[in-house]
């Protein structure tokens, strides 16, 4: 099964060896270009002062905060190249085939397969993308329509981009791009709940490869969209001021709307 179209709200522009190729982008904080690969290992990029370096934090910024949470040492760095989780038993016959891959230097405390768990439980699960469409996880033996990776801090933060100054996870082509700062910290909006933010990045950037760009939330006090830029924030005032200058592909309207998290479609 061949995913959708993507929708074409992003022309990021990778440079390489002086070749200029158009990708296909979707992703929270859309950058303006995206140079990849870049020379040697993956340069450094300074992370974002702490609000209150950045003058007083208003409301909107103390209850949802886009800045990455405290929490538990992460993977800052890694090789620039990802090796496959291989997947238990055989693979299903038919659904869209998936790999799911690490970037080669990224430790996980339990192991390659806890990363694995996750994004198989989200692409299964009958509240998520499965209602609509099939999936099926392949291993290195077999070409993928989707890759699904966990990536280090600073590679994320050289092919998502990092325009607006806060780690996010990206879709760039066909390829699902998982921030390990966010992986492994979270973000405001979901406070403690680490496990929803997980299922919420998995279903937000799959459904950027199957198409869907972002919303805004609807209505006060109902559930966000699972395509609404829930790490920046779940309001549309903190979402608007978060995003400002930035296009986001679609219009954000401070119009004091705020939803709840939520990580399923």
């Amino acid at each position: 099964m061949k995913p959708v179209a993507a929708v074409p709200y992003l022309a990021g522009v990778c440079l390489a060896a002086a070749t200029v190729v158009a990708l296909d982008v979707g992703l929270e904080a859309r950058p303006a270009t995206v140079t990849w690969p870049p020379s040697g290992v993956v340069p450094a990029t300074s992370a974002p002062a702490p609000s209150s370096q950045r003058g007083a934090p208003t409301v909107d910024s103390l209850r949802s905060g886009a800045d990455l949470p405290a929490g538990p040492a992460f993977p800052e760095q890694g090789a620039g190249t990802w090796h496959v989780v291989p997947p238990p038993g055989s693979a299903r016959a038919s659904g869209i085939a998936y790999s799911v891959e690490v970037e080669d230097g990224v430790v996980l405390p339990h192991g390659d397969d806890s990363f694995a768990a996750v994004v198989d439980h989200v692409l299964r699960h009958p509240r998520g993308w499965a209602g609509r469409h099939a999936f099926r996880r392949v291993g290195g033996d077999v070409e993928p329509e989707l890759r699904i990776r966990l990536t280090s801090q600073r590679t994320a933060r050289s092919l998502c981009g990092f325009e607006l100054p806060y780690d996010t996870s990206c879709r760039v082509g066909s390829t699902v791009h998982l921030s390990s700062a966010r992986w492994f910290r979270g973000a405001h909006t979901y406070g403690e709940d680490l496990r929803g933010y997980r299922v919420y990045a998995v279903n937000h950037e799959v459904g950027h490869f199957l198409g869907l760009g972002h919303e805004v939330c609807p209505a006060d006090g109902s559930p966000a969209p699972v395509m609404m830029q829930q790490t920046l924030s779940v309001d549309n005032d903190g979402l608007a001021s978060i995003t400002t200058g930035s296009d986001q592909g679609v219009a954000i309207v401070p119009d004091g709307k705020s939803c709840t998290p939520n990580p399923w479609p």
